[in-house]
């Protein structure tokens, strides 16, 4: 899920500087410290952590993938192994972008050098190297770092009418949101938090929400329902011949998802049914990402989830993802 939103004076969070490798949630991310709002415990700090590392391996998996398929099908009777990996990773750009590779000639006409250009663009900003060691992104685990404002009726901010719902606000460390929008919410104006109407419920982790990201801010939040998942590599170990993709939601998945937000500046891409029809939700799990990439390809190319997809699909290279079910 993506935020559009702005945020000022963060100067609660001081960034702290680290040595890292690519793969490291820190300095990539830093996340506001036990009892602040937004903190993360430590179990889920560890969760977050296997989760982003994988998330980059598959990263970097589906880049070398986009690679070799460059390149001609693999001789099937000198490299067997290597044929059916081209295969299937061929399938998988056939269904979740609706890009054909011909394995005598490979991409030829280099159609998924974008969408490889934007996993290495993921890749690039989360690579910290000297002299750039300073956090850029915040990290929150729950939204109860920030608070829902109402404008009421006698709110002079708010000229409008019916009044509207205006704002986020976190009144204990000074930051403040405006100008958001999802599907459930329509953020119109700035309302001053003196004038705000009492807090409700909290906005960003509705609806079933794993993760939202701010992209002027640049945070990322795990909502509550996003723990106690099977990491990839328990994910890879425990898939059976029939089993599909949409029950193996991973926090790497989460996180590729959500840096292509972050990161591409990508929206979600509303769905489409089969026939290409319009439908209410986004262009998320297999099923609607493969019917977006067969009728409007353009849009399956900038949609986050199918990137999440297309590289933990890669990672999962001991089965066939071609129709989002495992198959040997």
């Amino acid at each position: 899920m993506y935020l559009r939103s702005v945020l000022v004076n963060v100067s609660v969070l001081i960034p702290t500087v680290y040595s890292a490798i690519l793969g490291d949630l820190r300095p990539a991310f830093v996340n506001p410290l036990p009892p602040a709002r937004g903190s993360c415990s430590v179990d889920q700090l560890q969760e977050l952590k296997i989760g982003f590392r994988e998330a980059i391996d598959a990263t970097k998996k589906a880049a070398q993938a986009i690679d070799n398929l460059k390149n001609s099908a693999p001789n099937s009777l000198i490299h067997k192994d290597k044929n059916r990996t081209w295969k299937r990773q061929a399938q998988l750009l056939k269904a979740l972008f609706n890009i054909d590779v011909d394995k005598k000639l490979g991409d030829g006409n280099n159609d998924a050098n974008l969408l490889q250009r934007n996993f290495l663009n993921i890749l690039d900003a989360m690579d910290y190297r000297f002299p750039n060691l300073a956090n850029k992104y915040w990290l929150f685990c729950g939204d109860n770092w920030l608070q829902w404002r109402a404008a009421t009726a006698t709110n002079e901010n708010d000229s409008h009418e019916p009044k509207r719902t205006v704002g986020f606000f976190n009144s204990g460390q000074g930051m403040y949101l405006g100008q958001a929008s999802t599907p459930t919410m329509r953020l119109k104006r700035y309302v001053h938090l003196d004038n705000a109407a009492p807090a409700a419920t909290h906005p960003m982790c509705v609806d079933q929400n794993h993760a939202v990201t701010t992209r002027e801010v640049p945070a990322i939040t795990f909502c509550p329902i996003a723990w106690g998942r099977d990491s990839l590599a328990e994910t890879k170990r425990k898939i059976r011949p029939g089993d599909a993709l949409g029950e193996k939601l991973t926090l790497a998945h989460l996180w590729i998802h959500e840096l292509a937000h972050l990161i591409l500046n990508f929206l979600d891409e509303p769905a489409v049914d089969g026939s290409g029809r319009p439908i209410p939700g986004a262009a998320n799990g297999w099923q609607r990402g493969a019917a977006l990439a067969r009728h409007e390809p353009a849009r399956a190319r900038q949609a986050p989830d199918l990137y999440a997809l297309f590289a933990t699909t890669v990672y999962l290279d001991n089965f066939g993802w071609g129709t989002g079910v495992a198959e040997k």
